[in-house]
């Protein structure tokens, strides 16, 4: 019997009622010896899609404002990522009350001599901004108050899909990465990450789909290591190298003078959350349970698990089933 096989892809005609996609050689997409265009130099493109990730109350909506009034006033951010072009920012924080946002903004613009009102910052205001089916007016908004920095805090908030699903994230996501490129306008979502964080890339930590971690041009890790305001930030770039992790240090100085700052301090000095935890242990007679460390240590769960997950991966502790944290047996730091 004679096999019928379809004509391969390349022996077919062109339907007549079709019309091909439009093309460019690749050498005429762009200069390639152009270097990246930086909204944040090292840390966001312009026209970049961004996602900053952590766990609750680990600061994300104080890193988004600082990032939000360095672009306004076009001075670095953490006085560690430079603003090579100064322009207007919008934001929409839907979670925090008007005069919570007013005082963080404020206090991080007093902290560079500047006031609120001389920044070109606007707000949206309107209840209710919801996407995919508000994109439309988003990019109306963009295209009124031309801001080089879009800002939306909390990603949940503006939207009603599952999160943990690829089709239903998709809606919004493409939507939102498709007016950062047209526009021109970076736009940085902040999120929440697992509460079992992996220890691998950043975007793996990002609760719900894949295409959440694939969203961002940069992804944004920000965990708190101790309750004085010292903190983590782990950048994952698309089209870039990825810096180690940085240490910043968030400073709130009380009324009346309010003034907020974010700094960068030296990376490679100890981390005493991480010290303490592993000293915790070493000094054990027993392994230690999660919860027994939780207690110790005062800290949120998901920082604890993150940190657990590090440094079993660096082969500095190991889990002995259901008792809990032991030294591994290839750490021959001791106790």
């Amino acid at each position: 019997m004679r096999r019928m096989c379809k004509s391969p892809w390349w022996t077919m005609t062109k339907p007549e009622s079709a019309a091909p996609y439009q093309t460019l050689p690749a050498a005429q997409l762009g200069d390639p010896t152009t270097p990246l265009a930086w909204l944040l130099t090292d840390l966001v493109l312009v026209g970049g899609a961004a996602i900053l990730g952590g766990a609750p109350k680990a600061g994300k909506s104080y890193l988004a404002c600082e990032l939000a009034v360095a672009v306004a006033s076009g001075t670095p951010a953490a006085d560690r990522f430079a603003v090579p072009t100064a322009g207007p920012v919008l934001l929409c924080a839907a979670e925090d009350p008007a005069p919570v946002v007013v005082h963080r903004l404020a206090a991080l613009a007093a902290a560079r001599d500047r006031t609120l009102a001389s920044l070109p910052l606007e707000v949206i205001v309107e209840a209710g901004v919801q996407f995919p089916q508000g994109l439309d007016r988003l990019a109306a908004t963009i295209a009124a108050c031309m801001p080089r920095l879009l800002l939306l805090d909390p990603l949940i908030r503006f939207h009603a899909r599952d999160e943990n699903s690829a089709a239903d994230m998709a809606g919004v996501l493409d939507g939102l990465r498709a007016l950062a490129r047209t526009s021109g306008c970076a736009i940085l979502l902040v999120h929440h990450t697992r509460k079992a964080p992996s220890a691998g890339p950043v975007g793996l930590g990002l609760r719900g789909s894949s295409d959440l971690a694939a969203f961002g041009d940069v992804n944004l890790a920000l965990r708190r290591l101790t309750a004085d305001g010292l903190l983590e930030l782990r950048v994952e770039h698309r089209a870039a190298a990825c810096p180690p992790p940085l240490r910043l240090r968030l400073c709130i100085e009380p009324d009346p003078i309010a003034r907020t700052t974010f700094r960068c301090e030296d990376a490679t000095a100890p981390d005493p959350l991480r010290d303490r935890t592993l000293r915790l242990v070493r000094q054990a007679s027993r392994p230690l349970s999660t919860a027994a460390l939780r207690t110790t240590l005062g800290i949120r769960n998901q920082t604890l698990l993150a940190l657990l997950q590090q440094l079993a991966a660096e082969g500095l502790l190991s889990r002995a089933g259901r008792e809990g944290w032991t030294v591994a047996a290839s750490d021959s730091s001791g106790s």
